[in-house]
């Protein structure tokens, strides 16, 4: 699948470099440049493991592909297994931010988990980001090393993950080989339609500006016959969301979720900031120490 692969890579390194380019800044107080840039890449790489995310329940939907186990976590390995697969250091941050994006989803969750939250189709959000990182440790121990290292990650349980991983590339790999022919292609319709919303257009102007819908379209468009075509749409919803709908055959981001991740972001660099004035005032700095490894601010 070579020729898939530098197709892939080709589109996210595009992303990537679209992310210098200037953008509505995060509705956050006292940001730095810095903090801001970093902020937007969050936003971005976060959308981008949620649309394939959804991606992985569309693949299984057109090709009425088995799964064993949750539909909802085998997509999440997908995601994993296509991200860590490149082996490009932008996509390895892409898949760190994902892991810090539910870390930080957890500690937001002021109340704990609910007995709705243990019957969902989902796991819990910390249990989503540990299996993120165990897929990270099992396709490259070495570079992802010191992230692991911060989250205290066991180093018996790293040595599972690289069979864990190997496992569910093998698997998926062998999934989507199967429904795979070289020079095939599949037409992808991307739409970006108006927030309706100044707040949102900020979001939506981010997301357009860094191509994060069209890495799905570059991702999947050669290698599959998806007859018909496939829509990827990014708008207002209403709700924090982002979803496959089988019968439209559409993939949809919902602006709410980059405000949402946006939101997430400040609020973890102003609870650094609050701990770096306190320990500056000379407080205790025994704090219980956050498991996202974000970057802190620069003096």
């Amino acid at each position: 699948m070579r020729f898939l692969k530098s197709v892939w890579v080709a589109g996210i390194l595009t992303c990537a470099a679209m992310l210098s380019m200037p953008s509505h800044k995060l509705e956050a107080q006292e940001l730095t440049d810095e903090q801001i840039e970093e902020g937007q890449r969050f936003v971005v790489n976060n959308a981008i493991f949620i649309l394939f995310h959804e991606a992985g329940h569309m693949l299984v939907s057109e090709f009425n592909l088995p799964v064993l186990g949750r539909e909802e976590d085998a997509v999440d390995a997908l995601s994993s297994v296509l991200l860590l697969g490149a082996e490009d250091e932008e996509l390895n941050t892409t898949i760190q931010d994902a892991a810090d994006g539910w870390f930080l989803l957890d500690e937001a969750n002021e109340d704990g988990p609910q007995d709705d939250d243990f019957m969902g189709t989902h796991g819990l959000d910390r249990q989503r980001a540990f299996a993120i990182v165990c897929m990270m440790t099992g396709a490259d121990a070495e570079f992802f090393k010191v992230f692991a290292d911060s989250l205290e990650f066991p180093e018996e349980r790293r040595e599972e993950c690289v069979f864990e991983y190997q496992k569910a590339r093998e698997s998926w790999m062998s999934l989507l080989a199967a429904n795979m022919k070289e020079g095939a292609k599949t037409k992808f319709k991307v739409s970006y339609q108006p927030a309706g919303n100044e707040d949102l257009q900020g979001f939506a102007d981010l997301l357009k500006s860094a191509g994060a819908l069209e890495t799905i379209a570059t991702a999947f468009g050669e290698g599959y016959n998806l007859k018909g075509g496939i829509k990827i749409t990014g708008k207002t919803c209403g709700v924090e969301n982002a979803f496959w709908d089988p019968e439209a055959r559409e993939i949809t981001y919902c602006y709410e979720m980059a405000a949402f991740h946006a939101e997430l972001i400040a609020n973890w660099f102003a609870n650094q900031g609050s701990e770096e004035a306190a320990g500056d005032d000379g407080a205790s700095d025994e704090t219980e120490a956050t498991t996202v490894k974000l970057k802190k601010k620069k003096e």
